[in-house]
């Protein structure tokens, strides 16, 4: 359960695929933005906490960051997330650090050759302390 009230400094969003996402590039770009909102739409009518987050970053205008990885697997997603999120600066071992993750897992096509490749999205909270 999340402290209240709680102030967010900054929502942070990964997905990852075992395709390339690339934001730079419209496929990559496009693929994000189809996968991205309706993960959070998702989350947002199947758990309340997280649509009480998410609302509130909506109501506050909170900072929000995305980033994209690939991997070869679902662990290697895991991972590239984890890192990326160090590149930020947040050490998600870290216990003492103020945080909420959510993750959602699915599995998609690739538009441009109809080949099926799997996604995981991982969006975290970060409460100011």
């Amino acid at each position: 359960m999340i402290p209240s009230p709680t102030k967010i400094k900054t929502v942070y969003s990964f997905v990852g695929a075992t395709i390339m996402l690339d934001l730079n590039t419209p496929m990559g770009k496009t693929i994000v933005q189809q996968i991205h909102p309706a993960v959070c739409q998702y989350l947002r009518q199947g758990n309340p906490e997280f649509n009480q987050l998410y609302s509130q970053v909506e109501r506050e205008n909170t900072a929000h960051v995305l980033g994209t990885g690939m991997s070869e697997s679902t662990k290697g997603i895991t991972d590239a997330y984890l890192d990326w999120l160090k590149s930020r600066g947040i050490d998600s071992k870290d216990k003492s650090k103020e945080g909420k993750h959510f993750v959602f897992s699915g599995d998609g096509k690739d538009p441009q050759n109809g080949l099926s490749f799997a996604f995981t999205v991982y969006i975290y909270f970060d409460f100011e302390e």
